[in-house]
């Protein structure tokens, strides 16, 4: 059966010119018209970003994103040293895409490009919007405080063959089940974030807790003592999850962290539960920079009203006091580096490693410790958060790849450098220390666009920086193109390598 259009009466062959002269007249017309109207939507949509677009404009942002990472980029010098990267040609090369942009989509790819060259996941650009918004309504209460569900989905065990799902109260927050080796069982735990705002479910079962409507006014003390609390509240849950996987008979628990972007210092409280021995944090540096003054002589200030009310124990506050007098000393002195971006050398150092943790003063604390110190999150930032040790949890297998970033990097970092889990996976993204203190506001003049760039160095045990990403003791060769099966059957063969071999050793460059 064809396709053929019904059949017309025919006409004469004056009609049939007539017809074809007006249609081509009509085609004419038409076409005038149309392209006036393309013409217009163009200067529309172009219109403006061309008469308004300079690239002197876009250059001088350029030049002050350089200028700033010349005085507060905790991570130049790394840049430069370790990885050997080419500043002055980057530098020109970035110049010459500007003054070829045509449009600020252009010269936002440029800049964008500079930054990526970096590698650094925490080092970034925000253009600015010109959308506005407007509320409406007043949000619920969780909403205005941030709480957002931003988990993904990890390694999906349930396409193994034997994979038992666990439902348990809390299953919606952190899903798992137990997957069966073959000398036993093991069970898995997945965490999608690191971050207490990313579980709203948490949020509101504080706020039932504490009696609070979603409607409820909660200023910023409000707000924080919500975040810690719920924080608490799925610590509890997480520790809760690995018991009841014990219970049903699992060997070993497998935490997947693949995929999850991070959060903030929750991670600790969470290794810290897990984990069958105490850990001792690595060192972090600071940058030498009004930021850091201000802020460890804020801390120094707890610290001294501490010892002027005569809290113990002493020697910790005195040992605490003269730490932080010596890193003001060294926060105050000054590094210009944009000879870097001249002529690639460094002729000062940036970054002081005065003595600190990434934990705080001390790099470690029993829980509960200094429970009458003002200073105690400040002497150990982990104390802010309820956590209990345990010898007795089973045996700690950590699963990451390339898109595990930041906090949930360093809860693999913290596991693996204190010997206390194995890490199974891909190289994770590499997003070291970070902003403390919020960071540094960096808002370029023209644009508007805020750049985030870390203000702290972070070291692993070895002496690298938190930078190069966590290595696997144990790899799996997952690739793009594999399937969720596949995926969980590459890692299930590393894990059963880890548990039953012993792991080749990962080779850090030099």
């Amino acid at each position: 059966m064809g396709l053929d259009k019904p059949s017309k009466p025919s006409k004469s062959q004056g009609e049939a010119n007539l017809t074809a002269a007006a249609k081509l007249l009509l085609l004419g017309i038409v076409s005038i018209l149309f392209a006036g109207n393309l013409s217009g939507q163009a200067q529309k949509v172009s219109g403006p970003a061309t008469s308004h677009f300079s690239n002197e404009m876009w250059l001088k942002d350029f030049h002050q994103l350089v200028a700033e990472m010349s005085s507060h980029y905790a991570d130049l010098e790394w840049a430069v040293s370790y990885r050997h990267m080419n500043l002055p040609k980057l530098r020109q090369d970035t110049e010459e895409s500007i003054r070829q942009s045509k449009d600020e989509q252009s010269a936002k790819r440029a800049i964008e490009g500079f930054l990526s060259a970096f590698g650094d996941g925490h080092l970034s650009v925000s253009w600015q919007s010109n959308q506005s918004s407007s509320e409406t309504a007043l949000e619920p209460l969780c909403s205005r405080l941030g709480f957002r569900d931003r988990t993904r989905i990890g390694i999906d065990f349930s396409t193994l063959v034997g994979f038992v799902d666990v439902p348990s109260d809390a299953a919606a927050l952190f899903p798992g089940g137990i997957v069966s080796l073959p000398r036993g069982k093991v069970g898995t735990i997945r965490i999608g974030d690191f971050d207490e705002g990313g579980f709203p479910l948490a949020c509101e079962a504080i706020l039932k807790q504490l009696n609070l409507r979603t409607d409820s006014p909660c200023d910023r003390l409000c707000g924080e003592a919500i975040r810690v609390d719920a924080a608490n509240y799925l610590t509890r849950a997480i520790v809760s999850r690995a018991r009841q996987l014990s219970s049903l008979g699992a060997s070993a628990i497998v935490v997947d962290v693949t995929r999850n972007d991070g959060g903030d210092d929750w991670n600790e409280a969470v290794a810290r539960s897990l984990s069958r021995t105490p850990l001792t944090d690595e060192r972090r540096a600071f940058i030498n920079h009004p930021m850091w003054t201000n802020k460890l002589t804020r801390d120094l200030s707890v610290v001294e009203a501490d010892l002027e009310r005569h809290e113990e124990p002493t020697e910790i506050l005195e040992q605490a006091a003269e730490r932080l007098k010596h890193d003001i000393t060294l926060s105050r002195q000054t590094c210009d580096l944009s000879s870097a971006f001249v002529d690639g050398s460094i002729r000062c150092s940036l970054v002081a490693d005065g003595g600190l943790f990434w934990s705080g003063v001390y790099p470690y604390a029993k829980p509960g410790s200094f429970h009458k110190l003002q200073s105690r999150n400040l002497l150990f930032n982990p104390l802010q958060y309820d956590y209990e040790e345990n010898a007795q949890n089973l045996p700690l297998y950590i699963a990451v790849d390339g898109h595990t970033w930041s906090s949930a990097e360093r809860f693999a970092a913290l596991l693996q450098d204190n010997t206390a889990a194995v890490v199974i996976g891909e190289l994770t993204g590499g997003a070291g220390c970070g902003s403390v203190d919020g960071g540094i506001p960096t808002t370029l003049t023209h644009s508007q666009a805020r750049v985030e760039m870390p203000n702290c160095v972070g070291f692993r045990k070895d002496g690298s920086n938190a930078n190069d990403g966590i290595t696997p003791d144990v790899l799996v060769p997952w690739a793009a193109r594999d399937t969720p099966f596949l995926r969980a059957s590459k890692f299930r063969a590393a894990l059963i390598e880890a548990m039953y071999r012993k792991p080749s050793k990962h080779v850090r460059a030099q």
